[in-house]
């Protein structure tokens, strides 16, 4: 299978500074946390999150964020927050919402 360069996607990327989050399962967590050591690790009370350490584009990576029993993936800045990560992912509920 070969991988087509689309650089619109990786433009849109840039302009919005990442992409909207979306949901994912436990198993794709762990396999994202285990695949490459996990870069800026921040764990709380009821979440964690972590950076992929390849870039996606520029300074722009693969976040994954676990909120309660919620997974989260999305692509965002590297000097990220993790109530930054977090504000992304009440936006990516909203839109949920909107879409039922």
């Amino acid at each position: 299978m070969s991988t087509v360069y689309d650089p619109t996607y990786y433009e849109n990327l840039r302009t919005n500074r990442g992409d909207i989050p979306h949901r994912v399962d436990e198993a794709r967590f762990w396999e994202m946390l285990e695949v490459l050591p996990p870069a800026d690790w921040t764990r709380g009370d009821n979440f964690e999150c972590f950076r992929v350490i390849e870039a996606q584009t520029a300074d722009l990576y693969t976040w994954l964020m676990r909120l309660g029993a919620e997974y989260w993936e999305m692509i965002a800045p590297i000097d990220s927050a993790p109530y930054e990560l977090g504000a992304r992912i009440e936006t990516a509920r909203r839109l949920e919402r909107v879409e039922e």
